[in-house]
């Protein structure tokens, strides 16, 4: 299996194995909330629509393919060194990041961040700031070969990248029988809230939960095969009560302790 270049929570890599015969090998293949693309990275298609609301992702995957991907990934490479493995470097390079215009200078220093930050985390304050702590890691590597093999993957196959929502209609244009979507949104909370109908993960609020299923029931009359993946709760069931559910428990770091990895039990939503 190909392997994701980025650091990224909730990525499915682990999970592949339950995903992908769900999956199998569609014309179209479509990921609105793309993430680090351990997904997409594994499924054969013969076209890929890969989206992220993150600007910042998206840059470094056209980066990544263009005609100077090579140049690219050596000029990251450049800030991967022992002296700037250090608190002080790390916080001028975050600054440097949320100072900087350059598309191609943000994507070069988020693979940076990535790789010095705190578990590897994404989180931008109101302002739009990068501001994850360092992450005393004890010697980041540049991902050179997740990023080499990133490159020709699509180099090699018929894709786009888009930055835009995911109730975006050009997402989905032309789909039909023989075509995938796979959603992966900010997942609805493990615990129950007083008011489920305003709670917000990642800016990501129910209504947009809700419509995501309007999307996902609209594609699915279209004959379009849609996945969802969600944490497994009453809230989730009831949001995917038409589609067939598959259940899984997934081991990931959910709280802040690196320590604190226990399993979380996940569903997969098939329409």
């Amino acid at each position: 299996m190909r392997k994701p270049f980025l650091k990224w929570a909730g990525n499915k890599y682990r999970v592949l194995p339950h995903l992908s015969p769900l999956i199998g090998n569609p014309r179209t293949f479509v990921e609105p909330f793309a993430g680090s693309v351990s997904v997409s990275l594994n499924v054969d298609a013969n076209h890929y629509v890969i989206n992220d609301i993150n600007p910042d992702l998206v840059s470094i995957y056209r980066e990544l393919t263009n005609s100077n991907s090579d140049e690219f990934i050596a000029y990251c490479g450049e800030l991967f060194t022992p002296e700037n493995n250090t608190k002080d470097a790390y916080l001028e390079m975050r600054e440097l990041f949320n100072s900087s215009t350059n598309t191609t200078e943000r994507a070069r220093l988020f693979v940076y961040l990535n790789r010095h930050c705190f578990n590897g985390l994404s989180r931008y304050n109101k302002s739009g700031g990068f501001n994850v702590p360092f992450g005393k890691m004890k010697n980041p590597q540049l991902p050179y070969k997740e990023m080499m093999s990133f490159r020709m993957f699509f180099l090699c196959s018929s894709h786009s990248f888009h930055n835009t929502s995911f109730d975006d209609d050009t997402l989905y244009e032309n789909l039909s029988k023989d075509d995938v979507v796979y959603f992966d949104p900010p997942y609805v909370p493990l615990t129950e809230t007083s008011n489920f109908t305003s709670y917000s993960t990642d800016g990501f609020a129910y209504t947009q939960q809700e419509k995501l299923v309007e999307i996902a029931e609209r594609l699915s009359s279209q004959n379009v095969r849609v996945i969802i993946s969600n944490h497994d709760t009453d809230v989730s069931r009831e949001l995917y009560k038409n589609a067939k559910i598959h259940t899984l428990e997934v081991r990931r770091n959910i709280s802040a302790k690196g320590t604190s990895r226990n399993k979380a039990k996940e569903l997969i939503a098939v329409y």
